[in-house]
């Protein structure tokens, strides 16, 4: 009978961080909040960042190269910057997760290096496709749609 019970205290011992593993001890985001969560982010920084394009395309103009370099440099890349940086916040996700980030991280520097290459969606190909595999909104595409 000591050997059951001791034997009883030995597995309980060992279930009780298994069972704490298994439920409820994960802190990751399912995919459908981490989803939510992301857009959500993405749509903060995508209304930003129309309004300013809306403002420097008023009256239906293409606006000069200094005034389109001062949009980039003022808005678009401080607020695609801030973007990532507060999706990276969001905790415990998935591979391809990281892999699009990683992809916005040297988008980002592509076109802090040379910002005309905002105005050619197909330079974003392959980040926004990596986007809408992850489910994303379109909000979190870059460039022009």
């Amino acid at each position: 009978m000591l050997r059951i019970t001791a034997a009883r205290g030995v597995l309980g011992a060992l279930l009780v961080p298994l069972a704490l593993t298994g439920c409820g001890g994960e802190s990751g985001l399912s995919k459908a909040e981490l989803t939510k969560q992301a857009d959500a982010v993405c749509k903060r920084h995508y209304e930003k960042i129309s309004a300013g394009a809306n403002k420097l395309l008023a009256g239906g103009k293409l606006p000069t190269p200094q005034k389109f370099g001062r949009f980039a440099h003022q808005t678009l890349i401080p607020e695609y910057t801030a973007q990532i940086r507060e999706l990276r916040e969001l905790k415990d996700f998935a591979e391809p997760y990281k892999t699009w980030l990683a992809n916005s991280e040297a988008t980002r520097a592509k076109i802090m290096k040379k910002p005309a290459l905002i105005t050619n969606g197909a330079n974003f190909v392959v980040v926004n496709a990596e986007s809408d595999r992850l489910g994303l909104s379109r909000q979190c595409h870059v460039g022009p749609s």
